[in-house]
């Protein structure tokens, strides 16, 4: 077993801050590697995409609501934050439509 260092409670909160950190970074590195939009940045195109949706017209709240039309608004919205990643100098995230679909489905469909 490994010896534990003797760490003040100011250094452990530090130590155990960072070590989440970079878990943290990993997770994210994996996800944008793998294809797959972060949770916050879904919860935005989704929420982006619903208020363009709902702000098409004067009719926008007293028409149903076609969800498939709304899944590609949700689309648009993650292309978009793209081109504005790209006109930031920033790389922008390669989507892998399966895992867009993937990470829908678990975002929206999922209880909570």
């Amino acid at each position: 077993m490994a010896k534990r260092l003797a760490l003040t409670p100011e250094e452990r909160a530090a130590h155990e801050r960072e070590l989440a950190r970079k878990r943290k970074q990993g997770e994210r590195e994996r996800r944008r590697d793998a294809g797959r939009p972060e949770p916050v940045i879904l919860d935005r195109a989704i929420g982006d995409a619903l208020r363009s949706y709902l702000s098409r017209d004067d009719r926008s709240l007293t028409r149903p609501l076609d969800p498939a039309a709304l899944l590609r608004t949700v689309r648009d919205h993650l292309l978009l934050r793209n081109v504005k990643l790209e006109r930031a100098g920033r790389e922008p995230v390669v989507y892998d439509p399966v895992e867009v679909v993937d990470a829908l489905k678990e975002r929206l469909l999922t209880p909570g």
